[in-house]
């Protein structure tokens, strides 16, 4: 949580320049929550290793990699040798993290380099194709793995194409619905229009192009969601994974938030007055509590108090599997089972998951749940 937290304290401040380090955390901060609130499972966005490693990394990584070439596209900076480096670097680790990532970067990173190639004074072209290459040399490696194989092997039913193009796009339409008719996300991209036109600094009046680059920041970003439906249907043959998902809200709102700020850049900024600064700071502050009506904090409310019984019978029963001389091991039934912290529990055979691999874990021939 905190390393999400002070990715989007840096995506704010890459976005906006001539912010203060509370107004940076202030947007930070929002993304942060406008992301947890909107998670399709908080669960696995947060406390589930696979899927906080696999796809919530990757996910911070694709942040980054949005903001900076968004930044230098805007702005007509020009990337350093050293960012062209750790954007390949970050592309590269972001391949090997899941399927449809590296597409992402791939997305963001080729339409740099065309909106680079027809409007900015320094097109860095080869920097781009490092980028590209790298994240390319990830993906390569991700897709010959042993255990990818074993992974599609899984799923017999995936394997058509024709039906992944079509249910692919019928599963992003639903993903766009859920997400925009949330009035967190509603919050979020209101926030960041206040905070772009009172908040951040005066900036130079921008060129038309910059409607090309924020009608093609748009296009990169729904074509790479669009590409990881159509991948997750060809492999499964079923919706996107909810870990997955959790992964493009995260994308949604970070690429929404962009285009946003940046078409905000066409109306006059009035953040060189400081009560008029002062004032929509609050009004930013306030849209934060449109968050707290959101389907994930609904289930901490509802929850809640089971969660100090969760984690103290998950102590003991980390300490009776630890400490027991016994091979064969039955341990007890939780009594309480919040959806926010679980979503399976052992079962009464040894040999099937998640009891193999708990056994396996702790040393034991075989662990059951008892009765």
């Amino acid at each position: 949580m905190a390393i999400f937290l002070a990715v989007s304290v840096y995506w704010a401040g890459r976005m906006w320049t001539g912010l203060s380090w509370p107004e940076r955390f202030l947007a930070g901060a929002m993304l942060c929550a406008a992301s947890f609130v909107l998670a399709i499972s908080l669960r696995e966005m947060l406390y589930w290793i696979s899927g906080s490693a696999s796809y919530m990394v990757p996910a911070l990584f694709v942040i980054i990699i949005l903001v900076e070439l968004v930044r230098s596209a805007a702005n007509e900076t020009v990337l350093s040798t050293g960012q062209i480096v750790v954007l390949s670097a970050i592309g590269f680790l972001g391949a090997l993290a899941n399927e449809f990532t590296p597409f992402w970067i791939v997305a963001l990173v080729a339409g740099s380099a065309l909106y680079r190639a027809f409007y900015h004074p320094r097109p860095q072209l080869a920097g781009h194709a490092a980028m590209l290459t790298a994240t390319f040399i990830g993906l390569a490696i991700l897709l010959l793995s042993p255990g990818n194989a074993v992974r599609m092997a899984a799923y017999p039913e995936g394997g058509k194409i024709a039906a992944s193009f079509s249910m692919g796009l019928y599963y992003l339409w639903l993903e766009l619905v859920r997400h925009y008719t949330e009035s967190a996300t509603w919050a979020w991209l209101g926030f960041v229009a206040l905070f772009s036109v009172f908040v951040v600094p005066s900036q130079p009046r921008p060129a038309a192009r910059l409607l090309v680059l924020i009608v093609g920041l748009v296009a990169a970003v729904l074509a790479g969601l669009y590409t990881a439906y159509v991948i997750a249907y060809f492999a499964t043959a079923e919706d996107l994974a909810t870990r997955g998902r959790n992964e493009v809200v995260v994308f949604l709102l970070a690429g929404g938030g962009c285009a946003v700020a940046l078409a905000a850049r066409f109306l006059p900024s009035l953040g060189h007055h400081a009560h008029v600064r002062m004032t929509a700071l609050v009004a930013c502050g306030l849209l934060s509590f449109l968050l707290l009506d959101s389907v994930a904090l609904g289930y901490v409310r509802a929850e809640e108090s089971q969660f100090a019984t969760f984690w103290s019978e998950s102590v003991q029963r980390h300490q009776f599997l630890r400490t027991t001389k016994d091979l064969d091991v039955v341990v007890p039934k939780r009594s309480v089972k919040p959806s926010m912290l679980m979503d399976g529990e052992l079962t009464k055979n040894p040999g099937q998951l998640p009891n193999d691999c708990v056994g396996e874990f702790y040393g034991k021939r075989s662990v059951v749940l008892g009765d």
